[in-house]
Order: structure tokens, then C-alpha cells, then sequence
């Protein structure tokens, strides 16, 4: 291996770390830092192809989605499974139509165009939700906290549906879309269950006498969930946030310590995703998609975002500080860029457009919403105090 790679490697990570404290000192979410950092070396050196950077993109997303659900609390996640079912599956299909139909009727984009730019930023992002509560250390009122990471962490799933099949119908593929979604679910949430629990089960009871080797262990079944469930047809994420539930939600030995270990993976997942995704970022771009790209991001924020949230938590008797809160919460980020690379893959005529708008409107929310987030959460009166945790 090139001794250079691995210096310029070295270099990268400590600046992502050094960047950290930055970001976090002005009020930013992490990863700002870490995109900023990719579109540094990415005007610098040119070592990533659109095909090798989805592939690192899908390998961080899986471990980011493994580590939400194995370190979701079901305990307090348990009452709001209704309400995050909800905001998952309607509340996704329901931004994407919303979207879509705004950037064909009032911007003018190509059919095709906007309803796989709906589909791609349905999704509210895992990694950006998990790192700006976890930064903050935001503590919610109401459960808040697990609505928002269940819905995070379980609606890319959703929208990586809705991005496939709006991605064959582009591309000319002849496809059953109700076998397909049914085989994608079905398989997913099986594989899932079934590895989750006899990943459990096998971790119980191995007593290995070494004891890093159950993060080695545990690392293997996320693969292997993810694996299996691609392999046999199903939905990969899906398959490994259920997993990760499944793992995290019983006894389990040393899950403390591989929780602990596990947030300094995602962190690094986090760190390789938006490195990679700003590399293919081009800044010369900016200009061409920036008034779209605003356009669509005031709508989602102050439009399409808020009035999804109104439909699904006001029959849930939310007031409405809290539903202020989940709507200014619906940042997009990773897997909206994620998602967006599938087309440029695909060689879609208006992929580097599209992959342009998506990255401006995630970057404008993490931006605007993520800095803002622990601000609105004090002032809307949400964060649980010390007084009251005890």
C-alpha cells in the first residue's frame, strides 16, 4: 500500500476530529465539517468513481442504520411505535408526492425528474437526526427524542423503495412494483427478525474469552443481515435497523461496552459518508442549482414538512410546540445524497442536476435546522431538565 495514502488518510481523519470542535463551538452539526472537508480534497485529488463512492456510501449508511436501532430504547420507544409507523411509512410517501408534484407543476422539472427528486429527499436523514441530538445531548419531553430517531432511522428504508422503483420506470426496466415492494419488506423485516434473534442468542451464550471479539462478532451479523437480505431480494436497511433493534432491545452480554463501541463506528461511518459525498461534490455547480435548490428547501422546511406533521400528529393529540419541534426536526441529509448517487450510477441524462439540487437543499437543512434544533427544543419549552430527569 502507498505510504502517501495512508498519511493523507491520517491527515483527513484528525482534521475530521479537529473540525469536530469547530462545528460544534458555532452552533453546527458535525458533519458540516466533514463535508466541507470532502469538497476540499475532492478539488484536490480525484480517486473516487460514482460507482465505488455509492458502494462506500451504502457500507456507512448500513452501519449508521445498524447502530440507530441497536441503540434505540424500545423501552421508550415502545408508546410512539404507532405515531413513527405513521411518520415512516405515510409521512414518507406523502413528502415525496408532495415534492414531487411542487417541482413539476410550479418549477417545471421533467416528470421523471421530479418524482425521483421526491423520492430521494422523502426520507428524513439517520446519521444527521442522531448526530445533532446526540451532540446536543437533547433530552425530549414526550418521547419526542424516540419518535424522531425510530422515524429517522426506519424511513430510509421507505424512500430507498420509492428511489428503486421510480429508478427502474426511469431507466426502462419492466417491473411488478406491488411483487416488488412486498419481496423488499417481506424479506427484509424477516431477515431482520430471524438473524437479529439468533445473533442474540449466539452472543449469549459463545462466553468467548476474549472480549473485543464480540464487537468483531457483532460487526459480522450487520453485515451478514444486510448481506442475506440483498442477496434473496429484500431491503437491506430495513433488514439491518430491525436487526439492530432486535439485538439492542434484550439482555445482552457486554452491550453496554459494544454500544459504546458501536457510536464510535457510526461516527466513523458518518465521518467516511460525508468525506466521500463531498468529493463528488462539484463547486462549480452551485450557481447553476442553487435558486432551485433554495426554492425546494424553503418549500420542504416551511411547507410540504410542516403539513405532513399537522395531518399525522394532531390526531395524536400533540400540542403544538411538538409538532413545531418534529417538523423543524425533519432534517435531510446522507441518505437523500445517498440516494441521489443511484442516478448518477444509472447514467440518467439529468442525474448530475438532480445529484446538485439534493445536495444544496441537505446541505441548507443541516445547516439552517441543524444549528438551530437545540435552540427551538429550550425555547418550545421540550428539554426535560435536570430537576425533572431525577
Amino acid at each position: 500500500m502507498d505510504i502517501s495514502f495512508l498519511l493523507i488518510l491520517g491527515v483527513i481523519l484528525i482534521l475530521s476530529v479537529l473540525s469536530c470542535k469547530i462545528t460544534s463551538k458555532r452552533g453546527l452539526p458535525l458533519l458540516v465539517g466533514f463535508i466541507l472537508i470532502g469538497i476540499i480534497i475532492g478539488r484536490n485529488f480525484d480517486f473516487v468513481s460514482v460507482d465505488n463512492a455509492v458502494q462506500i456510501c451504502n457500507f456507512a449508511l448500513m452501519f449508521i442504520i445498524f447502530t440507530g436501532g441497536f441503540q434505540t430504547d424500545f423501552s421508550s420507544a415502545k408508546p410512539v411505535l404507532g405515531v413513527s409507523s405513521l411518520l415512516t411509512v405515510a409521512g414518507t410517501a406523502l413528502t415525496a408526492g408532495l415534492v414531487a408534484a411542487f417541482a413539476y407543476f410550479i418549477l417545471g422539472f421533467d416528470f421523471m425528474a421530479a418524482m425521483l427528486l421526491g423520492a430521494v429527499l422523502s426520507a428524513t436523514d439517520a446519521a444527521s437526526v442522531f448526530s445533532v441530538l446526540n451532540s446536543n445531548k437533547l433530552k425530549l419531553k414526550n418521547n419526542l427524542g424516540s419518535v424522531l430517531e425510530i422515524e429517522s432511522g426506519s424511513n430510509d428504508p421507505i424512500a430507498y423503495l420509492l428511489t428503486v422503483v421510480f429508478l427502474a420506470f426511469a431507466t426502462g426496466d419492466s417491473i411488478n412494483v406491488p411483487l416488488l415492494l412486498l419481496i423488499q419488506v417481506i424479506i427484509g423485516a424477516a431477515a431482520g427478525f430471524a438473524i437479529g434473534f439468533l445473533g442474540r442468542r449466539m452472543i449469549n451464550r459463545l462466553n468467548l474469552e476474549i472480549n473485543g471479539l464480540y464487537a468483531v462478532l457483532l460487526c459480522g451479523i450487520a453485515l451478514l443481515t444486510y448481506g442475506l437480505s440483498i442477496q434473496f431480494g429484500g431491503n437491506g436497511f430495513l433488514a439491518v435497523y430491525i436487526g439492530g433493534i432486535v439485538l439492542g432491545s434484550g439482555k445482552l452480554v457486554y452491550k453496554e461496552h459494544l454500544s459504546t463501541l458501536f457510536s464510535s463506528v457510526s461516527m466513523l461511518m458518518q465521518i467516511l459518508l460525508f468525506i466521500v459525498l463531498g468529493i463528488l461534490w462539484i463547486p462549480e455547480a452551485f450557481f447553476t442549482v442553487m435558486l432551485a435548490g433554495l426554492i425546494i428547501a424553503v418549500f420542504m422546511i416551511f411547507v410540504a414538512r410542516p403539513a405532513v406533521i399537522i395531518l399525522i400528529l394532531k390526531p395524536f393529540k400533540y400540542k403544538m410546540n411538538e409538532i413545531a419541534f418534529v417538523s423543524w426536526a425533519g432534517l435531510r441529509g446522507a441518505s437523500s445524497i445517498v440516494f441521489s448517487t443511484y442516478l448518477l450510477s444509472a447514467g440518467l441524462p439529468f442525474a448530475e442536476y438532480i445529484f446538485g439540487v439534493v445536495f444544496f437543499v441537505c446541505l441548507l437543512s443541516v445547516v439552517l435546522q441543524g444549528s438551530l434544533l437545540a435552540t427551538l427544543a429550550k425555547r418550545l419549552g421540550l428539554v426535560i431538565s435536570e430537576n425533572e430527569k431525577d
